[in-house]
């Protein structure tokens, strides 16, 4: 058993090795968002504090972030579109993070909730797009 997963390991930190070369070979320029972390907790049968923080990984001349409230509905997950706080909008500047709070009331009882957030930055000419999402909540 351990034999097998020190091959697998191995096997895993090649790919990786190819993979990191290969990109640096291409030119290509890592994506502007760095990560987005999610902190979700469901405070009550219908409310949840929720944080997201956003980095990038050098200051940004513009951003856009979104931030949706999504439910899950018949196995698909959809925008909450009857809560009112089912989307926030923030666009800045010159800044190497993004933070975001809120509390959601109103949530239906027994619904799975996640957040989607969709991080739009420019540097220079050049527009980067990532859309990540929270665990379940």
């Amino acid at each position: 058993m351990k034999k097998k997963v020190l091959c697998t390991v191995m096997i895993l930190v090649l790919l990786l090795a190819a993979a990191v070369s290969a990109y640096a070979e291409t030119g290509i320029q890592p994506r502007d968002t760095d990560s987005v972390t999610f902190v979700t907790n469901r405070t009550g049968r219908t409310t949840a504090d929720v944080a997201v923080s956003v980095s990038f990984t050098e200051v940004v001349d513009r951003y856009s972030i979104i931030i949706y409230l999504q439910k899950k509905e018949n196995g698909e997950w959809v925008n909450d579109w009857q809560n009112e706080e089912y989307v926030f909008f923030n666009n800045g500047s010159k800044k190497e993070t993004f933070l975001f709070g809120n509390t959601y009331t109103h949530l239906s009882e027994g619904v799975i909730y996640r957040i989607k957030c969709v991080s739009k930055d420019y540097i220079g000419d050049s527009t980067f797009i990532f859309t990540t999402y929270s665990n379940q909540f």
